[in-house]
């Protein structure tokens, strides 16, 4: 860019900072409007200006404004690809969904790189494109969650890398969504097919709950405790009696006599 260009770029950039936000949407739909109005690509020169002018945008205009701008740029054929690059780098999903997911500008390049640096959604948004290379969906499957790589096994205009498969049929074992999607797709490649009958096993059994285990307590019915055993009941105790001391022979044989005294007369009395 030449200086000249840069100075008029800065002017832009300070005047638009001082203007309505009716003033600011009124700006953007003109640059939209010249960026679309043409049925060539631009020259390097028009599209590093058309970059700066972008980015201006971006910082100064509302929202509101700038999903407009986004989802009229997702659908030009001839946009410049810097310009639609900084807008499906932005970390607002609303703002660079469009892109991801319509704009055909982008390259396989530009998808990896917002692959391995940004969040699940924008990953979700590159899944949903009408066509996504190998190498995009190496890149998808590498880092994208379960979501992610169940949107890309279910897009049939996504291709998968044999590499790619091993993984997601890998992944399949403990997914049986997964698996049932991945089951659906004629591409998957014929030695990998006994693998995937195989997770798709796992997964199955890994839904399936156990079988109760017999004798194991039961739970009562609306309620998640386990019923008791009833316990037999004790028996009562024998009462026992008490051990009484044998009393002495001797003892026993003189109760069986009146004990005799001496009377004071001098007899003797019973």
């Amino acid at each position: 860019m030449t200086p000249q260009a840069k100075k008029l770029i800065d002017q832009f950039h300070s005047a638009l900072g001082k203007v309505s936000s009716a003033e600011q949407l009124a700006v953007q739909r003109q640059v939209a409007d010249l960026l679309l109005a043409s049925n060539q690509p631009y020259s390097e020169r028009q599209v590093a200006i058309f970059n700066d002018v972008i980015g201006c945008l971006v910082e100064q205009v509302d929202r509101p404004a700038l999903l407009e701008l986004t989802r009229r740029l997702a659908a030009a054929e001839h946009a410049p690809n810097p310009v639609i690059n900084h807008l499906s780098n932005n970390d607002d999903i609303a703002v660079a969904g469009q892109v991801l997911e319509k704009s055909k500008v982008l390259t396989d390049e530009n998808l990896v790189e917002i692959a391995k640096t940004k969040g699940q959604d924008h990953l979700l948004a590159i899944a949903a494109r009408d066509q996504v290379s190998e190498t995009v969906t190496d890149a998808l499957v590498e880092r994208g969650d379960a979501h992610v790589t169940q949107k890309v096994v279910s897009n049939n205009g996504a291709r998968l890398s044999e590499l790619g498969f091993v993984k997601v049929v890998h992944e399949a074992r403990s997914d049986e969504a997964l698996a049932t999607v991945l089951r659906g797709r004629e591409d998957v490649p014929p030695e990998l097919r006994p693998f995937l009958k195989l997770a798709s096993a796992a997964a199955k059994a890994a839904q399936t709950p156990a079988p109760a285990v017999a004798g194991a307590p039961r739970t009562q019915q609306g309620k998640g405790k386990p019923q008791q055993a009833a316990k037999p009941q004790d028996k009562p105790a024998a009462q026992a009696r008490p051990l009484e001391k044998p009393k002495p022979k001797h003892k026993q044989k003189m109760e069986k006599w009146t004990p005799i005294s001496r009377s004071s007369s001098g007899g003797w009395d019973r």
